[in-house]
């Protein structure tokens, strides 16, 4: 897979075999959360689309992914009219640079009504395949704004725009939205459908009846093997979507031609230029299997760069894009970043062997990815160097900094704990914000009971995480009884970390959400306003209101960002 740039839109090509290939794949992603879990998986797809001697391309839409375009800017001809666009182009562009005579079009959810939507117009496409198709744009509309009444307590008020994750939805756009409906689409061109829903459903039914009626070929594929690409273990390792026999059909819809002479791209330059930055797509690492996107002031060189990791399993760009506008705002200011995917996660691949299963979040090493960053930064000429991170993101950035001596300033978001409770990691973080006594009063209430009759209550894990919260407090009591009395070191781990990194000069700053569970393991060992960080000069911390979790309410991600930038920037001034 080679980076590509083209119309301030990034993307991965994957060559087929031989670079030999009449029909190009052009992959349509979805939006928001759908996208975040999709993403590797897709990746596996365009790959073995590329050893069944397809090309493939993966692209970002304006606003979202890596592209140049900012999401909370709606463009003068909207969002949704935009991102039909940029498929249309996007697929000339593909044949263009490949040779390519005919285009297929793969999307999941939202993505794939834009494709559809898109290819159904278009003379040169032969096929479309649909994963978990929204056939309805009401309905998707409708479940928008549900979501976004629950993040923030209120309807949207009829006539303004809805600000949801990464966008902002203009009344026009969410009624433009609103009127599509797949069953009323006339296909042109394509003449071969595969839909692949993820349950039964009397509108996919109805596809089903329309199209064949209007003469198109449709094939209703099984869902099973595409369950990863809707939902991910939340901590260990976990498998990706099975693409077999989304291959199978398409092999038969349009055979491989190994006649087809080979066509090598033209180079494109690797950059992306927007309102005061330049991005420059990065691999480095073992063997170049690590990939992120450097982002650099459009003026000037700074000798600071900082570094930002996955948060959990999100890929490098981050929820609600949170990496990409946190990058291009310290651009402003004068500061390089490099937003980095750990291994096995985004676009960086996994160890050998296991290149198709997403790694663990906590359990595994990142210190040689985080160095391998560093490493690769300092050939460039960046001497000075921070690390950013979001819950286990801010896990490994605080255990790098311990074992890497470059690193001069941590920006830690939600850390959820300083060292590994065990085995059961999962447990501890699902089942540490309630206490047993809760969870009692909870099972013997009348619903908790049937609950728990009819097995709906993970009983065990709760018991396993009580358990490994009661494990993690009571040695931290223990610790404190025994060293008032001499008996043990003062300092708990967590205290000798801050310790150690305050005395080389390592400025840290830790921004939490509100709410106990968010500040648990944190609270535990300096207090819930921070009190115990006095010790350690360079160590902040602060509470943020209208943050959650995984900063996806814009007002607090837009506070939580400007409090980062504003403590990185001061050291430069």
């Amino acid at each position: 897979m080679t980076p590509v740039t083209f119309n301030d839109t990034f993307g991965w090509l994957h060559t087929p075999r031989g670079g030999v290939g009449r029909v190009a794949v052009l992959i349509c992603p979805s939006l928001m959360q759908d996208a975040l879990v999709s993403h590797v998986s897709l990746r596996l797809l365009a790959d073995k689309l590329a050893e069944a001697g397809y090309w493939a391309l993966r692209f970002d839409y304006p606003g979202t992914g890596d592209s140049v375009a900012e999401g909370d800017v709606e463009p003068p001809e909207g969002h949704w009219k935009a991102w039909q666009k940029s498929i249309n182009t996007t697929a000339d562009w593909l044949r263009a640079t490949t040779g390519a005579s005919e285009i297929a079009f793969c999307g999941i959810r939202i993505g794939a009504t834009l494709a559809t939507l898109a290819a159904a117009e278009r003379q040169d496409v032969v096929g479309i395949i649909q994963i978990a198709p929204v056939i309805r744009g009401n309905s998707y509309v409708r479940q928008l704004l549900v979501q976004s009444q629950l993040q923030t307590g209120q309807p949207l008020p009829a006539g303004e725009d809805l600000v949801f994750y990464e966008f902002r939805l203009s009344p026009r756009t969410l009624d433009e939205m609103r009127t599509v409906d797949l069953r009323k689409v006339q296909f042109t061109g394509a003449r071969k459908v595969a839909i692949y829903p993820r349950a039964e459903s009397k509108l996919v039914d109805d596809c089903l009846r329309i199209w064949s009626g209007a003469g198109v070929q449709v094939t209703r594929g099984a869902w099973q093997n595409l369950e990863p690409l809707m939902r991910q273990l939340v901590i260990e390792e976990d498998t990706l979507a099975d693409w077999s026999d989304v291959i199978d059909w398409l092999q038969k819809a349009a055979p491989y031609d190994g006649t087809v002479k080979a066509v090598t791209p033209a180079p494109t330059p690797l950059m992306l230029r927007g309102n005061g930055f330049v991005e420059t797509p990065m691999r480095f690492g073992r063997r170049g299997r690590i990939f992120g996107v450097l982002c650099q002031p459009a003026q000037g060189r700074p000798d600071l760069a900082v570094i930002t990791t996955n948060s959990g399993r999100d890929p490098h760009y981050g929820s609600c894009r949170q990496s990409v506008t946190f990058s291009r705002q310290l651009a402003k200011v004068g500061i390089a970043t490099l937003r980095m995917d750990f291994a096995g996660l985004g676009d960086s691949l996994g160890p050998t062997g296991r290149e198709h299963l997403l790694t663990p979040m906590f359990e595994s090493d990142r210190l040689p990815d985080i160095k391998g960053a560093i490493d690769a930064l300092e050939r460039l000429g960046y001497r000075r160097f921070a690390a950013q991170g979001l819950c286990a993101g801010a896990y490994h950035s605080l255990q790098a900094a311990l074992s890497e001596p470059r690193i001069t300033a941590l920006l830690l978001v939600n850390i959820p704990l300083f060292t590994l409770p065990g085995q059961v990691v999962m447990n501890y973080l699902t089942y540490r914000g309630s206490t047993l006594a809760h969870y009692v009063q909870r099972l013997f209430s009348i619903d908790g009971l049937r609950k728990l009759v009819s097995g709906r209550v993970d009983l065990r894990n709760i018991l396993r995480g009580q358990i490994a919260q009661a494990k993690v407090r009571t040695a931290a009591k223990v610790q404190d009884v025994a060293s008032k009395v001499g008996m043990a070191d003062r300092l708990t781990p967590a205290h000798r970390m801050m310790a150690e990194l305050s005395a080389r000069g390592v400025r840290t700053l830790f921004l939490f959400s509100e709410g106990q569970s968010e500040i648990d393991a944190f609270a535990q060992e300096f207090g819930s306003q921070g009190e115990g960080l006095a010790s350690y000069p360079g160590a902040e911390m602060r509470v943020i209101q209208h943050m959650d979790h995984d900063m996806s309410h814009a007002p607090g991600r837009k506070i939580g960002q400007a409090l980062m930038v504003d403590f990185v920037a001061s050291r430069e001034t």
